[in-house]
């Protein structure tokens, strides 16, 4: 969907919708340029990660700005000025992690303020035009009375159970993104023979937690190379005797269970502090990787069959997400 609004429009969309609707629209954008920038000072730090992860996992591995706040008015107000004076009807409010420094100021002013590169600036200028293309999508959605049954041409169980991100967006009478509705086709066609097959919600969900590691492996039940890890990456070892050289050195277990104990989900940020904070080996494959994220997961995976963690899911193949029991 490229069609993108005035601001007299959006804001006439706005006042039409309930109050649930623009609670989410508003805090969609809100977490969604709080993500970009986090990303963007990932990617200046020569990290690249998912970009679904949120920006509180994102933020493990900042020492210096994070957007802490967006305000949008909806009116050019003086009681949220730039830091050169100027009212402003959109504020952005950014904290320094290392200093506790905050500043306040326009989007025109990241760059003066925050002492930011320009490419940087750039990338972070470009990621907000996209979080605001995505709250237009979906306003005029709304408007047009959008259905995901028009959207979605799959014969789906009564019981489908859509990921996470989804269904909070059809909780809050919301329409999905046309990114989301890829793929969530991609998903469906994952599972399915044909186009035309039914997909059941605990077909679905077999499938999208299908274990990796060798821990849960026998001679006769091997675990899917295709799953997790690109083709460019490595293979994973099909017999339990093979898992050695992918083990996760003793030196580097605590630290993760120390991770999951602050509430880090993200397999690949708990791969970023290690290499950070532990030194732990920096190689990566070609897509940007760490190599060591092999070895995370399969000690993950081994606390999960020891019931002391879960496997929360995936949003995509980027990454997994676990959390303590």
């Amino acid at each position: 969907m490229n069609e993108i609004l005035t601001n007299e429009l959006r804001d006439q969309y706005l006042k039409t919708l309930s109050p649930e609707q623009t609670d989410f629209i508003r805090n969609h954008v809100r977490r969604g340029k709080k993500t970009i920038f986090a990303n963007s000072m990932a990617k200046d730090k020569g990290i690249v990660l998912p970009e679904d992860l949120n920006s509180e996992e994102i933020e493990h591995l900042l020492e210096d700005w994070v957007l802490i706040d967006y305000i949008d008015n909806g009116f050019v107000n003086p009681d949220t000025p730039c830091e050169c004076g100027r009212p402003l009807r959109y504020q952005y409010i950014v904290k320094h992690n290392k200093s506790n420094e905050q500043r306040t100021f326009g989007i025109n002013h990241f760059e003066e303020h925050t002492g930011l590169p320009p490419n940087i600036v750039k990338l972070i200028k470009s990621g907000f035009q996209t979080i605001e293309y995505e709250m237009d999508e979906l306003l005029i959605k709304i408007f047009n009375n959008w259905n995901i049954e028009e959207e979605v041409p799959f014969t789906l169980d009564e019981d489908y159970i859509y990921p996470i991100d989804m269904q909070k967006h059809l909780d809050a009478n919301v329409p999905l993104l046309d990114r989301q509705i890829k793929r969530v086709k991609q998903q469906i066609l994952s599972l399915s023979s044909g186009p035309k097959r039914e997909v059941t919600d605990r077909e679905f969900e077999a499938k999208d937690t299908q274990k990796i590691s060798p821990f849960y492996a026998t001679e006769t039940q091997e675990p899917d190379p295709i799953n997790l890890f690109s083709e460019e990456e490595m293979p994973l070892p099909k017999k339990e005797n093979d898992l050695k050289p992918y083990a996760l050195a003793s030196e580097y277990r605590d630290a993760v269970f120390g991770y999951l104990t602050e509430g880090v989900t993200s397999t690949r940020i708990i791969c970023e502090l290690l290499m950070k904070n532990y030194h732990a080996p920096s190689e990566r494959y070609y897509s940007g990787r760490p190599k060591i994220y092999v070895s995370v997961c399969f000690y993950l995976d081994l606390l999960v069959s020891k019931e002391k963690a879960l496997h929360i899911g995936s949003l995509n193949l980027d990454d997994r997400y676990y959390k303590l029991t």
